[in-house]
C-alpha cells in the first residue's frame, strides 16, 4: 500500500506541478460547503466523491492500474478543480459590499492562479517544420521507407513511431504506443523487440529473427546502436562502416536519413 500511496503522489505532483490549485480546490470546497449550502449538492459531494474515488491508494492498487495505468493522471480532469475554484471565488466576491473588494477578490483570484500555474507556451511548442507539423526526420524516414517499398514493414526507433504512424498508413509498423501499453497490449514476441531497440547495443540477432518470424523486412535505428560502434571513433565512420557492421548481424545497410540508420533485413 505504501507504495501505490507514493505513486499516486507521483502523479499528483506531476499533474499539479508548480501551481496552488489543488489546495485552492480543498481550501475552496470547504468555504463552499460553509458558505453556500444550496451547492453542497451541486459541487462539494460530487467533487468530495470524485476525489476520493479518483486519488485513493487501495483504488489505484486493484483497479486504476490494472485498467488505465498509462493515462491514470487523465482522470484529474474529471475532478472539477477549476469550477470549484471558480463559483468559490465569484460567491466571496458576491458576500463582499463595497466595489473595491469584490474587485480585489477577483484580482487576488487571477494573480494567484497566474502565478502559481504554467504558462504553456513557454518551452513547450516550436515551430512547425512542415505542414505536417510533424518532425521533419519522421517524414523523411516515411518517405524513405515508402521509396523502398510500397507498405513497408517495419521496426523504427521509438522516437519515431507516433509520427509515422500520423503521416502514413501505409508504413506497417511492428508496434506502436501499444509498447508503452497504450489502448491496447503487444506480444511477447513485438515487446523483445522494442526493449531490445530502447538499449544503447540492441541484441539485434534476436531482433533479425523475430522479424524474420513476423515478417517485417526494414529496420530503422540510430547509428550508435550499430555493432562496434564507438563515440569517440563517431566522425569516421562512413557507408562502409555501417555496411559492414550492419552485415554482420544479418541487416543490409541501405541509407542513412536524417541520423537514422534504414536496414533491410537480409533472408536467411
Amino acid at each position: 500500500m505504501t507504495e501505490a500511496w507514493r505513486q499516486v503522489l507521483d502523479k499528483v505532483r506531476e499533474s499539479f506541478a508548480g501551481n496552488w490549485f489543488l489546495l485552492l480546490w480543498i481550501v475552496a470546497l470547504i468555504y463552499l460547503f460553509f458558505a453556500e449550502k444550496e451547492k453542497r449538492k451541486l459541487l462539494v459531494y460530487p467533487s468530495i466523491l470524485l476525489g476520493v474515488l479518483i486519488f485513493n491508494p487501495l483504488l489505484y492498487r486493484y483497479c486504476w492500474r490494472k485498467l488505465f495505468d498509462y493515462a491514470y493522471w487523465r482522470a484529474f480532469w474529471m475532478v472539477p478543480v477549476l469550477p470549484v475554484i471558480a463559483a468559490a471565488t465569484v460567491s466571496l466576491a458576491c458576500r463582499m459590499r463595497k466595489n473595491f473588494m469584490k474587485a480585489a477578490v477577483i484580482v487576488l483570484a487571477f494573480a494567484v492562479s497566474a502565478a502559481t500555474g504554467t504558462f504553456i507556451y513557454k518551452d513547450r511548442f516550436v515551430r512547425a517544420q512542415n505542414r505536417y507539423k510533424l518532425p521533419q526526420a519522421s517524414v523523411d524516414v516515411a518517405d524513405a521507407l515508402l521509396d523502398l517499398d510500397s507498405e513497408p514493414r517495419a521496426v523504427v526507433d521509438f522516437s519515431l513511431f507516433c509520427y509515422i504512424r500520423q503521416y502514413s498508413p501505409d508504413v506497417h509498423l511492428m508496434y506502436g504506443r501499444n509498447a508503452w501499453g497504450y489502448i491496447d497490449y503487444i506480444g511477447g514476441d513485438q515487446y523483445s523487440v522494442y526493449q531490445q531497440m530502447t538499449q544503447p547495443q540492441p541484441d539485434l540477432n534476436l531482433v533479425r529473427g523475430s522479424m524474420l518470424n513476423m515478417d517485417y523486412d526494414y529496420l530503422v535505428m540510430l547509428p550508435s546502436q550499430a555493432p562496434g560502434y564507438r563515440q569517440e571513433d563517431a566522425e569516421s565512420y562512413d557507408s562502409t562502416f555501417y555496411s559492414d557492421a550492419m552485415n554482420s548481424v544479418g541487416f543490409e545497410y541501405m541509407d542513412m536519413v536524417d541520423g537514422y540508420l534504414i536496414c533491410r533485413v537480409l533472408p536467411g
